[in-house]
């Protein structure tokens, strides 16, 4: 073993005073690259109506018998039709184009028909809508500035959202660009004290120069952006001359000096066209025009509700073709009591919503909730402007899909498989294939593209997911070793890119906790994932395994322009990271950030490539992890570094790391990529990376179909 040593510590001083010959490169590379994957629109087949199908039509009439001459009007309407009709056949109800609103959320229960497709006939648009038209508007103004008007009994309608079509409207701000910083809070105003990150704050303070006398400061939201969480809360007092704000709900996460905050919902702020406020003192909406926008030709909508169909006990149902669009949202009321609280503190009783779980929108609903139910399928419908969670399955759901769906502008998660804590899992065999997620977490920006807890036996493969401020595929919801139902989940071939934006910490392009054996990561494309950059901000990892992960293969997965590391594991126990490349992480290629008394991981077959960066960030001492046959290279400085960073009263020298048993059969060659500057990732032929046993694989990441 010490010969052994003797013989990798005199490699490594050879390699630092004479690098390796590279050979060039040859032109044919070994595998394709992700933007060559051809996309097709979706095939909605054809219209066939069958002898037991219904039709429903905006001109019909649930009085009908919903034939194609004589259509049913809801979707409602088709589902009492249906107890009527008598045969074993599975059942089409085909929607005619046109708008169907939805006021309140259309029940499915254990008296519904099974075996029954709801969707679109091929070529013609079905919209399912919360939202109900305002266009009876009046000239006026609002700061001085021209606004159209329009009266809106507030005694029994309140909305926080307004469209443009199926284009959310921004509510005003302020500042109007960048942040506040908070000054902080203290301890005095927490309903848990002892706990630092989780003190639940009900009040804050701020400087002076940064609060105003609002005319109507029980309307204006506070939304503080601080690690992992941003907390919409509402505002119940507020004092000007020493800058303190009381909360009507306390902050899910400890409110520290410097967290970032902005003003949502400002009546002194409405400037800028296409922005609104609605004002309940004075039961009037207002909306600042943009060009060519009259109060004779301007039509928007408001929300009715935030929920639009929930299924309880029921199987066997499909919905194809169908766009689901413009629901509200409200704040969130606490009810997993996730930390203990001092309800003896006086502002206990005055708060007006408990602290919600401050992870991943955890306790947002959802505009379809599905529980108790078996084979239930979202096909090529499309989710636009929805303020809560779009999708989630809840307890006791199995072989259930979400397929070929597009997600735009989504409030929580997109897609939440959120089922029960026990072992075996009872919600299992979700698939969610070959879906476009676009800008979600608009309204509670710590929301997940896909969030699964608790279930198992699960596929997450083939979508596009992207523009969204946290985390885009989160896998198991239970912190270190305890007992987890979450298992089998295959998380593969997904294209992920442009998350975080700089806003939030603390996240990954995919992202995993507990032990959860037979999970795998593969084939995926994770890029630009970017944290928070000021003060109380980090991590902003492409793939990152959380407390207690484990038992996890991760193999041949492309993760490059990561803010932080490109992979990062906290803490877990014999995870296989094999055959992947890790490229340009701006704080380093690999990281784990607590040792534990066993093996952590092993890393083999992979290619870690940096510029100006360490490949191991903090990880030096012996016996954190095993490492063999990886290829590592810097671009900058050619012979790799661990440690802090590369400064030299910061780094950790290759023949020291070799001393302590890493880089064992290393090779610190150029992999001869393409052209890695412009992220070309294609190998030479002759790539040395086939030396330490790197296998090619081909790029299928990503959705296979075009959405508009």
């Amino acid at each position: 073993m010490l010969t052994q040593k003797i013989i990798s510590v005199l490699t490594a001083i050879y390699l630092l005073f004479g690098l390796w010959f590279v050979p060039a490169a040859k032109e044919e590379g070994v595998f394709t690259e992700p933007t060559e994957t051809a996309k097709t629109a979706f095939d909605e087949g054809v219209f066939a109506l069958k002898e037991h199908d219904l039709v429903v039509a905006p001109d019909g009439n649930d009085s009908n018998p919903g034939t194609l001459q004589q259509p049913l009007l809801t979707l409602q309407g088709a589902k009492e039709k249906l107890k009527t009709v008598n045969t074993d056949e599975e059942i089409t109800v085909w929607f005619r184009g046109g708008s169907y609103l939805t006021d309140k959320a259309v029940l499915f229960d254990t008296t519904d028909r099974s075996g029954v497709t709801y969707r679109s006939i091929p070529g013609e648009d079905v919209v399912f809508t919360g939202s109900v038209d305002i266009d009876t508007w009046q000239e006026g103004s609002i700061n001085g500035i021209r606004a159209l008007v329009s009266d809106v009994d507030t005694d029994t309608v309140y909305f926080r959202s307004l469209f443009k079509g199926e284009t959310r409207l921004p509510v005003s701000t302020w500042p109007k660009e960048g942040a506040f910083q908070a000054l902080g809070a203290e301890d005095a105003d927490a309903l848990q004290v002892s706990n630092d990150n989780f003190k639940l704050h009900c009040a804050f303070y701020v400087n002076t120069d940064e609060i105003m006398d609002f005319a109507n400061f029980t309307d204006v939201n506070v939304r503080i952006m601080h690690k992992w969480c941003d907390d919409i809360l509402p505002i119940r007092t507020i004092n000007t001359q020493n800058g303190r704000i009381e909360l009507a709900k306390a902050a899910a996460i400890t409110i520290y000096p410097d967290d970032n905050f902005i003003y949502e919902n400002v009546r002194e702020t409405v400037s800028q066209p296409g922005e609104w406020y609605l004002d309940r003192s004075e039961g009037k909406l207002y909306y600042i025009p943009c060009d060519g926008e009259t109060a004779e030709n301007l039509v928007l909508s408001a929300p009715v509700t935030d929920a639009l169909i929930t299924m309880d006990g029921v199987q066997d149902i499909a919905f194809r073709g169908i766009r689901f669009v413009n629901t509200d949202w409200d704040f969130a009321d606490g009810t997993l009591r996730v930390w203990p609280m001092d309800e003896t503190n006086p502002h206990y009783s005055q708060l007006s919503y408990l602290p919600t779980h401050p992870q991943a929108s955890y306790e947002i609903p959802a505009a379809i909730t599905v529980k108790n139910a078996e084979n239930i399928t979202f096909e090529n419908c499309t989710f636009r402007s929805i303020s809560d969670t779009a999708v989630m399955f809840k307890e006791n759901v199995s072989s259930s899909t979400v397929n070929a769906c597009y997600f735009d502008e989504i409030g929580g998660n997109a897609v939440f498989i959120n089922g029960r804590l026990h072992v075996p899992a009872t919600t299992k065999d979700i698939h969610v294939t070959n879906c476009e997620i676009n800008k979600y977490g608009r309204i509670y920006n710590h929301s997940i593209g896909v969030l699964l807890c608790h279930a198992s036996d699960c596929v997450i493969a083939n979508n596009e997911i992207h523009d969204g401020w946290y985390t885009a595929v989160s896998v198991g919801w239970v912190w270190g070793y305890g007992k987890n139902p979450t298992r089998n989940i295959q998380v593969k071939d997904n294209l992920i890119y442009n998350i975080g934006n700089s806003w939030l910490s603390d996240m990954g392009g995919i992202y995993t906790l507990g032990i959860q054996p037979g999970t795998v990561l593969s084939g995926n494309v994770i890029y630009n994932v970017g944290c928070y950059d000021g003060a109380n901000g980090y991590g902003g990892w492409g793939i990152y395994l959380d407390e207690g992960s484990t038992q996890i293969t991760v193999e041949k997965n492309l993760v490059y322009d990561c803010s932080s590391q490109t992979f990062h594991q906290h803490y877990g126990r014999n995870n296989i990271i094999r055959n992947n490349i890790f490229a340009f992480g701006k704080d380093g290629a690999f990281i784990i950030s607590r040792n534990e008394d066993h093996n952590s991981l092993f890393l083999t077959n992979n290619i870690l490539v940096t510029d100006d960066a360490v490949m191991y960030k903090n990880t030096v001492e012996e016996h954190w992890f095993v490492d063999n046959n990886n290829l590592y290279w810097d671009y900058s400085r050619k012979a790799p570094y661990a440690g802090n960073s590369t400064k030299v009263d910061e780094r950790v020298s290759l023949v020291t790391m070799i001393a302590r048993g890493h880089f064992n059969e290393a090779i610190f060659k150029d992999p001869l990529f393409r052209d890695a500057a412009n992220r070309d990732f294609t190998l030479a032929e002759n790539s040395p990376a086939f030396e330490t046993g790197f296998e090619a694989f081909d790029y299928n990441a990503g959705t296979p179909y075009i959405f508009e």
